[in-house]
């Protein structure tokens, strides 16, 4: 699979792999069997990073999270939305891995 997948837009966006392996050097690895709460961190974090940032669709997202449903993905967009609110330090390294990304 291409480490980088071209948009219509003529520009390019972060795969699926770089996503999870910058959040993997932050929180470990969340493509695992089961559900330990730092594996689904790290998880949900992805997730959440693939379809805001990465511009992924949670379909292509659940497939690559060890064929998880879609509706699983939306959840994990919509806690990591909630708790960026509330959680100063999730935020702060939400930002810092997406500033690592996009630069």
């Amino acid at each position: 699979m291409n480490h980088r997948a071209e948009r219509g837009t003529g520009t390019w966006r972060l795969s699926l792999e770089q996503i999870e392996a910058t959040v993997a050097d932050h929180l470990g690895n969340g493509r695992v069997p089961g559900n330990q709460a730092a594996a689904c961190l790290s998880r949900q974090v992805s997730m959440y990073l693939a379809k805001n940032v990465g511009g992924w669709s949670t379909t292509r997202i659940g497939r690559f999270y060890n064929g998880r449903h879609h509706t699983t993905v939306l959840h994990a967009v919509e806690k990591i939305e909630r708790l960026r609110q509330t959680d100063e330090s999730l935020n702060a390294l939400v930002e810092v891995i997406t500033a690592e990304r996009t630069t």
